[in-house]
């Protein structure tokens, strides 16, 4: 459904018990709104949870984006939307861009935030980046990247872009486990060509915005919340450095390493995810 959320219309899933414990998924992409998380999740998370997905404003179901974007509004949406909800606290999932906005909705919200799950995140875009192109430039032979210092741009950004949309038919190569390159995800076909457009103008807003090339790691030590980090194998989005800070410098922080796993374990292996998530919570 529809819902009046700070002058704007966010499209909101509600499933499972409305007395379970309260879940929000954060999507990634940017702009890659909720449908294909609730494809795979939505009826086996909420055997536990009272699970609730927004698509972003602007986002694929939510009224088109009017104006610029920045990632503190989409904080401030969370928000807002959990007290529309009258939730007094909730767990957070985020998944890929998801886990980034995940780490600043709980450092800027601890009283609201009682967990944090991060599945493959993108922290730090320069970081994220780097890691998406180490994987990609094998499968595109004579293609080079030039290195990139200081914090993200929309240039680096487009730039990088760009280059992993040469993959073309072979871009799943780079996202997923090898048991699981026939993957498909459902958005793709079963979201119509209007809402894809919303998304892409999302994309170009937040990719725009100062806020995306800000630093958000050092919020690692703010989180007060106990947090799962959720690591594909074969996952190319999460980088290195971001795992070691993750493992030091989160004080109460878990660590799981998804065995032949990519991007998206949440679909790949459906149950053995919903479990991981469940357990944590739960916990």
């Amino acid at each position: 459904m529809l819902m009046e959320i700070r002058g704007t219309r966010l499209y909101v899933e509600q499933r499972g018990a409305e007395d379970a414990p309260p879940l929000l998924f954060i999507h990634g992409g940017p702009g890659a709104g909720s449908y294909d998380f609730l494809a795979f999740q939505g009826d086996r998370l909420s055997r536990s949870f009272r699970l609730t997905t927004v698509d972003q404003r602007g986002v694929q179901q939510s009224d088109p984006l009017i104006g610029p974007v920045s990632e503190q509004d989409l904080i401030a949406d969370f928000e807002a939307l959990r007290e529309t909800l009258d939730i007094q606290q909730w767990a957070i999932l985020g998944h890929s861009y998801g886990g980034r906005l995940a780490l600043r909705y709980a450092a800027a919200h601890p009283d609201a935030v009682t967990k944090v799950v991060f599945e493959n995140p993108g922290w730090d875009m320069v970081l994220a980046s780097d890691a998406l192109l180490k994987a990609a430039l094998p499968l595109l032979p004579g293609v080079e990247a030039r290195p990139h210092t200081g914090p993200a741009t929309k240039a680096m950004w487009d730039e990088r872009i760009a280059l992993l949309a040469q993959l073309g038919d072979r871009r799943m190569e780079i996202y997923t486990g090898p048991d699981f390159r026939d993957l498909q995800l459902p958005a793709d076909t079963a979201i119509s060509d209007e809402y894809h457009a919303r998304s892409g103008h999302f994309h170009e807003q937040i990719t725009s915005s100062a806020s995306f090339g800000e630093q958000v790691l050092q919020y690692f030590a703010q989180l007060s919340q106990p947090a799962l980090l959720i690591k594909g194998e074969y996952d190319p989005a999460t980088s290195a450095q971001e795992i070691e800070l993750f493992r030091s410098d989160v004080p109460n922080g878990t660590y799981y390493y998804a065995s032949g796993a990519g991007h998206f374990l949440h679909a790949e292996q459906p149950e053995l995810y919903a479990q991981l998530v469940t357990d944590f919570l739960l916990s």
